[in-house]
């Protein structure tokens, strides 16, 4: 059996996430990039993701995304 990620937490200071944090970033509650945290600039309020879902690298902004940390 696989074990499922479900949220824990939403991140709205993204100072506490780290490289290989896994987050999904979701807009009107619905899930567009799933992965793990390469880097991060809180400043900006950006987080860049290697997308599960995708294979490729994603810059997201908490302007448009919400970020939820993932949990096995």
């Amino acid at each position: 059996m696989t074990a499922v990620a479900t949220p824990t937490a939403r991140i709205l200071d993204l100072g506490v996430l780290s490289a290989g944090t896994v987050v999904e970033a979701r807009r009107k509650n619905e899930v567009h990039y799933r992965g793990c945290v390469e880097d991060t600039a809180p400043g900006l309020g950006i987080v860049w993701i290697r997308d599960d879902m995708a294979g490729h690298r994603a810059i997201l902004h908490l302007d448009e995304y919400s970020i939820w940390q993932l949990s096995a």
